[in-house]
């Protein structure tokens, strides 16, 4: 699968008193764009509801490198920075680049798959197992070990 890359033009509604970006709109962004991502692949919300489990987020971090303001458009990527072999664990990064083609930001997010009747871990499906299987990795992916919680 070649680098997933959404666009989006920033709004109103993200814009902070300071008249940039506000901080918790550049995580909004990056989860709008992951799961337009999963769902461009074949995975989409219905798909969770029907299997009853989603994603849980441990850790989100945000590298803010060039301010953002209303009106300009952000270009989104998703990459496997991370993930145990059964994907159950992972660590997505995002790269969001300006219009002017300056980097904006560096967001990375590390989290796992949640049964939502037993709210414990769960390995993801065969088809979401190859979704993560067929994206593309950063250049310092790593595999995660195995979780020891079990199902």
């Amino acid at each position: 699968m070649s680098r997933y890359h959404k666009q989006v033009e920033i709004r109103w509604s993200d814009i902070d008193a300071n008249q940039h970006m506000r901080h918790t709109a550049y995580a909004d962004l990056c989860t709008h764009t992951r799961l337009e991502w999963l769902q461009d692949a074949g995975f989409g919300a219905d798909r969770f509801f029907q299997l009853g489990f989603g994603p849980v987020i441990f850790k989100e971090t945000t590298e803010y490198l060039r301010e953002v303001k209303l009106g300009m458009r952000l270009d989104i990527d998703v990459v496997l920075v991370a993930s145990s072999a059964d994907h159950q664990r992972w660590v997505l990064r995002q790269q969001m680049m300006r219009d002017d083609g300056k980097l904006a930001a560096h967001y990375e997010v590390a989290g796992a798959w949640l049964d939502l009747s037993t709210r414990k871990l769960t390995t993801p499906p065969a088809e979401l197992q190859a979704i993560f299987d067929d994206m593309p990795r950063s250049e310092d992916y790593h595999e995660l070990p195995l979780s020891r919680v079990k199902p």
